[in-house]
């Protein structure tokens, strides 16, 4: 499955959930709502509001960040992170849903810079 079948598929069945869970209308259109909860089709960084609802139906961790992330560690995150996360616009900290990913970066002692450059170079490889 490609990155862009992946965020299509986790974002209707994230849609569907919010459904069920009464915090959206059934006629509500699908792709303003996307753009209302992410910043873009092609991502899974949240909104603020995105942020907002999906944090009263799913389990999150928020990370402290010392620094900005830089350009090459947000687009690891873009393509490699494979789960909605929320980045505040000062980089202060990050919010992962998913507890996979939490687990891994809590591993890495909560470095989320450490853990970005861990997901960077693995994928690197992989391409070679």
């Amino acid at each position: 499955m490609t990155s862009d079948e992946h965020i299509k598929e986790l974002k209707e069945f994230i849609f569907d959930q919010l459904e069920e869970e009464g915090k959206i209308l059934s006629e509500v259109d699908r792709d303003k709502l996307d753009l209302a909860l992410f910043k873009s089709h092609g991502t899974l960084r949240l909104t603020k509001i995105g942020y907002m609802m999906l944090k009263a139906v799913y389990t999150n961790e928020k990370f402290a960040l010392s620094k900005r992330l830089t350009g090459r560690e947000l687009m690891t995150l873009k393509n490699d992170v494979g789960w909605p996360y929320f980045l505040p616009t000062d980089h202060s900290y990050i919010v992962l849903f998913t507890v996979k990913a939490s687990f891994f970066l809590k591993l890495q002692g909560g470095d989320v810079k450490k853990w970005l450059k861990q997901i960077y170079d693995r994928k690197s490889k992989e391409n070679k």
